[in-house]
Order: structure tokens, then C-alpha cells, then sequence
């Protein structure tokens, strides 16, 4: 029983250093191109909204390393895959993994109280499962489903936690303690974790980073080439994404109006 246990832990921190690690990373950079229900939702966002960089030494050196990586690394890799690979059989095998991502969707979604959303959810994987031939194609937007975005460090938010300090993890990217405690849970919610040996774990997690990085080749690019800090755009560019998550976008927007209206205040007085 400890030695199960201790093997299903393993697989969960192999998982969330490879898929969650690279892919994440890249993902974080790519979220920079664009820019409450209860008190305690709006008192976890509003401290979202904070985008002070306490731990800014460490935090930038983290954040090199994983650009040094994805460099050297990742993005030769992917773009031989880009050079090899059309164009349709990325988006299938994007689509194949985004499928399996039901369960932490699911959970999460019902965790915080989203019924709508969590059978919308289910109704996606079934549709794409049985008419999307095993997730390949997305037979569910066809069919007016719309995708349902959910983890458990958005749960947490709604549930009134606040984020802590703005932290990059390596090989991961910009983060919180709150988001990094809810990666451990919906990495023992995933699919892949409970069926497949450690071998092909390994492969496939690393086949599904390569393939992400491959789509976003071009958009990392560009944001490289249009960011004066590429390390602040990456901050402020999660910070507003969990924001979204946990708020909707419209309760984020008008917080932020608010904060612009306060700063204009600000700056009237002191002139």
C-alpha cells in the first residue's frame, strides 16, 4: 500500500515537471500578448490584483533559467517538430490531451459550485471521446459547447484564499503559493496518472510539451520582440489571467477600472 502510494506520488511530480513544467512556461509567455460573487472572492482577486514583485531578485533568476531552457532546449526541439509535423496533426494531438484534462476540470468545476459548467464539461468529453475519435478532433464546438476552464488553484480563489507573494517556479513560470498547491491536487486528478507506466508517462508528457511549444512558436516570438521586460509582461499577464479565472471577466474589468479611476484621483491631487 506505501509502495503504491509512494509511485503514484512519484508520477504526479514527474507529470507536473514535465506537462505542467514546460508547457507552462511557454504558455505564461504567450498569456502576455493580451493584456465578485461574496467578500471572500473579492478579498482573494483583490489581492491578485496586487502585482508587487516582493521576491524580484530570486523571481528574475528563476525566470532566466527557464528562458535559458526553453532556448537551448525546448524550442529547437519544437520547431523541428514545427518543420516535420502539418499543421492539423498538432491541433490533434493538442486537442487528444486537452481531453484528458476532464477530470480536473470536472472536479474543480463542481468544487465550486459550477453545475452548469460541470456538465457542460462532461458533455464536452463525451462528445469528443465518442464523436472526436478518443479527443483528436473537437467535435464539441461544432455542437456549441464551449470549452470549461477550471483547477483547483482557481477553487481555492473562489473560496476565499488569498494568492501569497508572486513566485516563478522553475521550469513552470509565474505563480503563487496558493496556484502551486492546487497544481499537487490537480496533478493527482489527471487521467494519464492512474493508467499509464512511468516509461510511457514520461514519453508522452514530453510529446505533448513539444507539440504546445511547437503552436506557440510564433507568439512567443512576437511577444519577445514587442515586451521591454519580458519578465514583467509574463507577471502581469498571469496575474490578470487568475484574476479572470476567479473573479469572471467582467467583475476583473470593472476592478480594474476602479483601480485606474483611484490612480487618476491620485495623481489630480498630488499636481
Amino acid at each position: 500500500m506505501l509502495q503504491g502510494t509512494q509511485n503514484r506520488l512519484g508520477r504526479i511530480v514527474i507529470t507536473l515537471l514535465l506537462v505542467f513544467g514546460a508547457v507552462g512556461a511557454t504558455g505564461s509567455r504567450a498569456a502576455a500578448t493580451t493584456s465578485t460573487e461574496n467578500a471572500a472572492v473579492e478579498a482573494a482577486a483583490s489581492t491578485d490584483a496586487d502585482d508587487s514583485d516582493p521576491l524580484e531578485p530570486m523571481n528574475r533568476a528563476i525566470f532566466g533559467f527557464n528562458e535559458e531552457l526553453d532556448d537551448w532546449v525546448l524550442k529547437p526541439v519544437a520547431s523541428s517538430w514545427n518543420f516535420i509535423a502539418p499543421k492539423p496533426i498538432e491541433y490533434a494531438i493538442e486537442n487528444f490531451y486537452d481531453n484528458l484534462l476532464f477530470p480536473v476540470r470536472f472536479v474543480n468545476l463542481l468544487l465550486q459550485g459550477e453545475l452548469d459548467p460541470a456538465a457542460l464539461a462532461l458533455s464536452r468529453f463525451c462528445v469528443n471521446t465518442t464523436l472526436g475519435i478518443g479527443g483528436i478532433f473537437d467535435a464539441a464546438t461544432f455542437l456549441d459547447l464551449a470549452p470549461q476552464r477550471a483547477d483547483f488553484g482557481q477553487t481555492l480563489g473562489k473560496w476565499g484564499v488569498p494568492p501569497g507573494p508572486y513566485i516563478v517556479l522553475p521550469l513552470w513560470g509565474p505563480s503563487n503559493p496558493r496556484d502551486s498547491v492546487g497544481l499537487l491536487v490537480d496533478g493527482y486528478l489527471g487521467i494519464t496518472t492512474f493508467f499509464i507506466d512511468w516509461p510511457i508517462l514520461i514519453g508522452s508528457v514530453v510529446a505533448d510539451t513539444i507539440n504546445r511549444r511547437a503552436l506557440l512558436l510564433g507568439q512567443i516570438e512576437d511577444l519577445k520582440e514587442a515586451s521591454f521586460d519580458l519578465s514583467i509582461a509574463a507577471r502581469d499577464a498571469s496575474g490578470q489571467q487568475r484574476r479572470e479565472r476567479i473573479l469572471g471577466s467582467e467583475e476583473a474589468g470593472r476592478q480594474r477600472d476602479e483601480d485606474l479611476y483611484f490612480l487618476d484621483d491620485f495623481d489630480e491631487e498630488e499636481w
